[in-house]
């Protein structure tokens, strides 16, 4: 005999669906997307049969990859959703919810994911069929008569409210208080209001848990005054009122809208600037410091102000600021007749109407320096000069800063260098060389300022050199001093993101009595170990080609550099020097081991054909002379622009002093066609290893 449910027990039926798609294309330079899976989702029991209230546990499996943490909320069939729960994700994390039916029910629940991803699962479907059972003996067992429906009563507060009532309407808030016999239980009731009648059905559930109370509210927005009353009733299952709250009086007095004074017109001033605050440089001449502020006004108005200076001068001064264009600069000019006699000054802004407000004080200040010349000539060679070509021709000048310290711009001229910069305190000496090729004569000169004096250079007397070239041996390559040149006029921080670059060049003389046509093979090499790529120029017949090298920097360093030819036969040119020094730290010395060489470079696979994306695999091996203290770092380039990050890899004591190193967190998505690449250490010193191409064709 099947038992027939009152009305207050609702079933809660619940479900969702999930779908699921992820698709990472993962480059060298790109990290992956989470990845979210659901799988396993499924009700327990199923299907049920038998004696009610029952329960159904619903369960999921979810792993989760690329993310820490797995937001989700189970959904139901009956369009109701469960509470959004954070839990740590991981490989595989079971979710689960259990419900409590108290009738005969149908339907399906399924995990909805809401972070790191949006996705639905498949839906878990459910049924649960409620009868009576029959005793032993065959006796029919009656099902207990139903126990009377749960009462429920309510009352009604409402507020009242008097004043200005915007243009979008005053809302005012009711507050009801439903009480139930006893639970669980199920009511549905509505608002009723005297002026418009009964407002929608409402349904409440109170659980075996819950209280026998709970309080509900209701709002009405009132676009004019208005009073009333208004109440809850509560209805049976066929919709016939039950029981009737008290009814809660309202009301709402609009108060005429009032026009406010508008505020009075205020003016502020920003913080004057100084177009040059800290001047460094000669003081023979008249200087002027122009001072800048902003002014600005709250709405249209005349604004009066005064420039203050230090030295007692006041310039006044107004602006008409009108609508649309409520900030104005405004500016002082402070002309110094003779610097030498003034050390600074400050000049700030007084706002005098409408309202007072000054601004803080800029200042500047004049340091009077002077710069003198001496020993400018040539050093090497002896002038004049007769020999072989090419010949490096060294200069170098003397410069005298007093008065203090400063920074000084410097270049050198014919042959025009690059401008460089440094702060001077006292005498340095500066050396310039540069390789001539063919009999020739010139003069050159070194330039300097102060940098607060840019406009005015100074130079030093004149330096005349002389070059005669005799023919170079008849059967030997010759090869020139390398020339090293620095980008810029100072490194600055020089990181990794924003190196600092550097360029060797170096002469490579064929003479006559070589046989043509004629390959030079040759590389740059370093004091401290460091070498580069083997690289070939061609002669077709005896002359003289220039060789050239760029390279970035990111740490401080000095070293000397050559070009060092290999065939036909071993010529070292003589070595260039130079000193890097970035973010102000001094270069420091390498007490470990130096790099020997980097050989067996590979990638795999070296030529694919196939799905993408693909994982790639470079390899390589790297020897170094003894441990190394501090991590080596290198980074494979490729001729597609494109580079790996920055790896590292020890050679601490007692370990080996050859290691194999892989960069395997490679992945192509799409054809490449062939590329070619290669290892370069960056630390402790450049090294380079062959040439290795790959090429990838997706299908």
């Amino acid at each position: 005999m099947k038992i027939s449910k009152p009305w207050w027990r609702a079933a809660l039926t619940a479900a969702a669906t999930l779908s699921l798609s992820a698709g990472v294309l993962v480059g060298p330079a790109q990290a992956a997307a989470p990845v979210v899976r659901v799988a396993a989702v499924k009700a327990s029991p199923a299907r049920y049969t038998g004696s009610c209230p029952a329960s159904t546990t619903f369960s999921a499996s979810v792993s989760v990859k690329g993310a820490t943490r797995l937001t989700y909320r189970w959904i139901r069939s009956d369009g109701t959703k469960g509470a959004v729960k954070t839990v740590r994700a991981g490989a595989n994390v079971t979710v689960r919810e259990r419900r409590t039916l108290a009738g005969s029910a149908r339907g399906w629940q399924a995990v909805q994911v809401l972070s790191p991803r949006k996705l639905t699962s498949k839906r878990a479907y459910f049924s649960v069929t409620c009868d009576g059972a029959p005793g032993d003996g065959g006796v029919v067992v009656r099902p207990k008569p139903e126990p009377a429906p749960p009462k429920a009563s309510a009352e009604v507060a409402a507020s009242d409210f008097s004043g200005t009532c915007p243009v979008s309407g005053q809302s005012l808030k009711f507050t009801g208080t439903i009480r139930v016999s006893r639970v669980p239980a199920a009511v549905s009731y509505r608002w009723v209001d005297s002026d418009g009648g009964a407002l929608g059905t409402e349904r409440l559930w109170f659980s075996a848990k819950d209280a026998t109370r709970r309080t509900v509210t209701s709002s009405r927005t009132f676009l004019a005054g208005q009073s009333g009353t208004r109440w809850i009733e509560i209805l049976g299952p066929d919709g016939k009122v039950l029981s009737t709250s008290g009814k809660a009086p309202y009301r709402v007095t609009c108060a005429p809208p009032t026009t406010p004074t508008p505020p009075p017109a205020t003016a502020t001033v920003s913080d004057p600037w100084v177009n040059q605050a800290e001047y460094q440089g000669e003081c023979a001449r008249p200087l002027e410091f122009a001072f800048t502020a902003t002014v600005s006004a709250s709405k249209a108005t005349k604004v009066a102000y005064r420039w203050i200076r230090s030295d007692g001068t006041v310039v006044p001064g107004e602006v008409d600021l009108k609508d649309g264009d409520l900030t104005r600069n405004i500016t002082l000019t402070w002309p110094v007749a003779d610097p030498a006699k003034v050390t600074g000054g400050s000049a700030q802004v007084q706002i005098t109407s409408p309202g007072s407000v000054k601004s803080k004080p800029a200042k500047f200040a004049i340091t009077c320096v002077k710069i003198t010349f001496s020993e400018a000539k040539v050093a090497s060679p002896a002038q004049p000069y007769t020999g072989p070509c090419p010949v490096t021709v060294r200069t170098t000048a003397t410069i005298t800063v007093t008065g203090g310290s400063a920074l000084v711009y410097y270049k050198w001229k014919s042959p025009d260098a690059s401008t460089q910069s440094e702060v001077i305190s006292g005498s340095k000496t500066f050396t310039r060389d540069w390789p001539v090729t063919a009999t020739s004569t010139g003069t050159t000169a070194f330039s300097a300022v102060a940098a607060g004096d840019y406009g005015h250079w100074k130079e030093s007397a004149p330096i005349d050199w002389s070059i005669t070239c005799k023919a170079a041996e008849p059967d030997r390559i010759a090869v020139s001093q390398a020339e090293i040149t620095m980008e810029g006029d100072k490194p600055g921080p020089c990181t990794a993101q924003n190196p600092y670059w550097l360029t060797a060049r170096a002469m490579v003389t064929a003479p006559k009595g070589m046989t043509y046509p004629l390959t030079v093979s040759y590389r740059w090499r370093w004091d401290d170990g460091g070498y580069w790529h083997e690289e070939k120029l061609t002669f077709s017949g005896p002359g003289t080609q220039q060789a050239s090298h760029q390279w970035s920097a990111s740490r401080s360093k000095s070293a000397k550099l050559w070009l060092e030819v290999d065939s036909p036969a071993q010529v070292k040119g003589e070595p260039g020097e130079y000193s890097l020094t970035c973010d102000g730290k001094p270069p420091v010395p390498n007490p470990g081991g130096r790099i020997l060489s980097v050989t067996n470079p590979a990638i795999t696979p070296a030529d694919y054909t196939g799905q993408c994306p693909v994982d790639l695999k470079a390899t390589a091996t790297i020897t170094v002379s003894a441990p190394i203290s501090e991590p080596v770092e290198y980074v494979w380039r490729f001729d597609d622009a494109t580079s790996s990050p920055t790896q590292k890899v020890t050679f601490p004591s007692g370990g080996p002093l050859t290691k194999t190193v892989e960069w395997k967190d490679w992945r192509a998505v799409k054809t490449s066609g062939k590329v070619t690449g290669y290892l370069q250490v960056l630390t402790p010193n450049t090294a380079v290893s062959e040439r290795v191409s790959y090429s990838v064709t997706c299908t």
